[in-house]
Parts: structure tokens; sequence; C-alpha cells
């Protein structure tokens, strides 16, 4: 057994690599282990310290890419060979700031060199937020703990993300130099003592953060399968049939509207997909939800699929509507961003705002609170409260509801976010559960949360993005620190050296 382990048979260092495996498993996907996230990094850094830059970058994509293939199978929306194109994109992405790690931070002394594995990963996940899929995947979402999600209304998630990253190359530094190293006890002390400043003013926000007033507010499921109404539109040999069931769906919405707001509900709203309305009908749909709204003196904050004639020109409309207990139809807004593969109108990008008794309130659909430029303009326009109608299913419900909970810290707002195939959720501007239900596991039909009337400005909406950008500027400082080093008359040796 010993000589297997001897180089040339079992090179040492693939010990991190095969350690890291469990980690990596409980650090994405379904099922995570908020602990794992600290662990897997500090392991996969201390592998690829210990091999040629190539070769390490290749074997952490590899191993990457095998596991989020594994963890992510049932999370994303597609399969075939888009889906492991897909992940194969994501494990070279997850891999490159180790990469960059181990071309740049072998060249510099130990705090800036702790610096560079965190800017990095900052940097790859900052700029995969433009792209299609948003911020999905982020390390930041697999934390629950509400001290530490406190950091995101200044940071964003950008300063979880690098707070995770930097404990990786701290302890990385540690392990290859030992405390005995000023410069690497000096890293540690800036790490810890930011740490510990982070847990703490984040619990003490929370203790000290105590809205007194609050409005009622609902949502409301239909005992009707959705998904059965849009087999019929597909299938149904005439447009008369589309049109009495999506009716009968209406209906039934609207009773259920009817005793929430009975309840004392001062707002109500419902799932995304949850109504759907073909377009000649709209108006009447709309004169019904005035009836109500003003007969019961209630918001309604309705998602609405509004969809034409299959021989119109005019796409899906995927959309929330807003009536004021006046009857009078306040605004709209269409989703921002759909899904892959989702038909459907893209909205302009500009949320809807409503001003109400109980504050200024907002909404977005499902998929565009995976995106925190879009909704920062919430926090920007100082909302109290978000409405976001979601359609999950079973693999990503937890996750999805926990990214919207965390984009309602980041811009100081409550959230009510009514789910169908998922996790209907209300909580308050710091993240706190006010109600919660899961679609898999209950019956309820009608769930009532009190919630906060005015919610805290943040930092982060303020200033936006500005910890990803400090990242990348960063990032550039320090690769050219490293290169003056390398060209140096006189170069001083490397904080962290390559042995097995």
């Amino acid at each position: 057994m010993r000589a297997f382990f001897e180089e040339r048979w079992f090179p040492r260092s693939l010990l991190w690599l095969v350690l890291a495996l469990p980690f990596l498993l409980l650090s994405t996907g379904q099922r995570v282990l908020p602990l794992a996230p600290w662990i897997a990094p500090l392991l996969l850094l201390r592998f690829t310290r210990q091999q040629p830059a190539a070769r390490g970058y290749g074997l952490v994509a590899a191993v990457t890419t095998g596991i989020i293939s594994v963890s992510w199978a049932d999370m994303v929306p597609f399969g075939g060979m888009s889906f492991y194109a897909f992940v194969a994109a994501q494990g070279c992405l997850i891999a490159l700031p180790y990469l960059i790690d181990r071309l740049i931070a072998t060249r510099l002394s130990a705090l800036p060199a702790t610096l560079v594995f965190p800017a990095a990963v900052v940097v790859a996940e900052y700029a995969a937020s433009f792209g299609p899929f948003g911020t999905w995947g982020s390390a930041a979402y697999t934390q629950q703990n509400l001290a530490l999600l406190q950091l995101t209304s200044v940071t964003g998630i950008w300063g979880i993300t690098f707070l995770l990253h930097w404990t990786a190359s701290v302890g990385n530094s540690i392990w290859e130099d030992g405390l005995a190293s000023p410069s690497v006890r000096w890293a540690t002390g800036l790490w810890g003592g930011l740490l510990a400043a982070t847990l703490l003013l984040g619990g003490a926000r929370l203790a000290w953060t105590d809205p007194a007033d609050t409005v009622p507010v609902a949502t409301v499921v239909g005992h009707h399968d959705t998904a059965s109404f849009w087999r019929l539109r597909q299938e149904a040999e005439n447009r008369a049939a589309v049109r009495d069931s999506a009716r009968a769906v209406q209906r039934d919405y609207l009773r259920r509207a009817r005793q929430a707001a009975r309840a004392g509900a001062r707002l109500v709203s419902w799932p995304e997909t949850a109504v759907p309305v073909p377009r000649e009908d709209t108006a009447a749909f709309l004169d019904r939800a005035r009836v109500l709204a003003t007969d019961h003196n209630v918001y309604l904050a309705m998602a609405v699929n509004e969809f034409p004639r299959p021989d119109a020109d005019r796409p899906l409309q995927n959309k929330v509507v807003w009536i004021g207990p006046d009857g009078r139809r306040r605004t709209e807004g269409l989703k921002t961003h759909l899904v892959p593969g989702e038909p459907g109108q893209d909205g302009s990008g500009t949320l809807p705002l409503v001003s109400a008794p109980a504050g200024t309130w907002s909404s977005a659909v499902c998929f565009d609170l995976d995106f925190p430029s879009l909704i920062r303009q919430a926090g920007q326009s100082g909302v109290d409260l978000f409405v976001a109608p979601s359609n999950d299913w079973a693999a990503i419900a937890e996750r999805h509801a926990h990214m919207a909970r965390t984009r309602a810290i980041e811009n100081g707002m409550s959230l009510l976010r009514p789910a169908s195939n998922g996790v209907t959720l209300a909580t308050g501007p710091l993240g706190q559960t006010r109600a919660r239900t899961n679609h898999f596991t209950t019956q309820d039909h009608v769930q009532m949360a009190h919630l906060p009337m005015e919610g805290p400005s943040t930092i982060y909406a303020a200033v936006g993005d500005v910890v990803a950008w400090g990242a990348g500027l960063g990032l550039l400082l320090l690769a050219g620190g490293a290169y003056a080093r390398s060209w140096s008359p006189v170069r001083a040796a490397p904080a962290h050296s390559n042995v097995t």
C-alpha cells in the first residue's frame, strides 16, 4: 500500500483532489451542506498549487464538470447535448480561478497572494451573471446563515463569494508556510477579523432592526392543474374549448383571492403561469378583477399568461398586472429574462412601481430574480415590498426560493413570492421568514402573512456591484505586480512553493 502512494504510482498531490470530491458533491445541487463550500476550494487549491498549471486546470475542470453533470441533472431545464455542453462550460469556468491563482499567486508575497483566488472567483461569477442564466450556480447561494447573508446588503452576493474563497486561499497559505511567517499571520488576522466583523454586525442588524408596522398580504393557489390547461391549448380543436377552460381557472383564482381579501389581506397575488387569459378575453377578465378589488378594497398583483390566437403574430405575454382598490389598472410588467427556450415577449427591463398607502411596491417574474442588476432597480427606487410570482419544479424549489430571498436582503425590501411547483415564501427585508409553503408537501391554497411596510436602505442598492468591479481591478493590479516581480533583476523567492 505504501508503495502505491509513491510518486510514480500515485502522486501525493492527487490525494487532495480525491478528498475534495465529496465536498464538491455537497457544495452544489439539490442537497448542499453549507460547510462544504468552505472546504472544497481549499483542497482543490492545495492540489492545483502542486501541479503544472495546464494539468491542474484540466483535472479540476474535468472533475467539476463531472460533479455538476450529476448534481445538476434535474435542475437545468434542458437535456441532451445542450446539457452536457452547458455543464462543460460551467466546469471550465469554475476551474479558471484555480488556473489564474496558479499563474499569479505563486509570484507574490503572502497577503497579495491570498487575494488572487477570491478575486478571480468573483470576476468569473460576475462575468457569468451577464449570460443567459444570470447568477445561477453562484457559491454565495450555498449559505443559509442569516447573519452572514446580511453582507449582501452591502456587497451583493460578491462579498460572500469573496469570503468563501479567501478562506481557502488563507488556509492554503497557513498549510504551506505556517503561522510562523509574519506575512501569513498578517493575512490570517485580516481574514479572521473580516469574517468575525461580518457575523457580528450581521447578527446585530438582525437583533436591532424590528419594523413595527406591517401590512397583511396573501398568496393564493387554485386547485386546477395548470399544466393540463396548456396541454389542452395545444391539443384542442377549437378556440372555444380553450377559452372555456381558461375561464374556469380564472374563476377559481378570483374566488380564492376574494376569500383572502375577506380574511383581511390588503394585497393578494398568485403564482406565475397560474392564470391563462386568451388575448380576446383580457378585458373581460380585468373587469372581473376590478370588481373584486373595489368590493374588498384590496390590491391585486396578478400573474397573467396572456396568449394570442394560434395564427396571431404577437407572442405570449408572461406578466404581472396590478389593480388598485379603486379598480384602476395601476401598472404591469412583463417578464424580462425568459428562461432559454421559453416562448414569449421579453420585458423592457424596467420594473413596474406602485405607490400604496403601505409603501412603494414592485414586481418581477420568477427567473428575473436570478439577475441582481435588474432587481437592484427596486432598491434604488425605495421599494418596500416586492412581489415575485414564480413557477419552479421540485429539483430547484428550495434553491430558487433562497435566491429570491437574497434579492430581498440586498435591496432592503420585503418579499412575497407565490410559487407553483415550488416554495411560496414571504420574508421581511432582512430575510426572516414570515410564511412559507411547499407546493409538494401541503394542500393549503391561501397563505397569509404580515410583512413590514418599510424596509431599510442598503449600501448595495446605492453602489451596486462595486465589489465585483473592485475585484476585477484588484486582479489586474495583482497580475501586474506578479509580472513586475517576474522580470525584476532581483527576484524574491515565491511565497508559495510547489512541494508535494
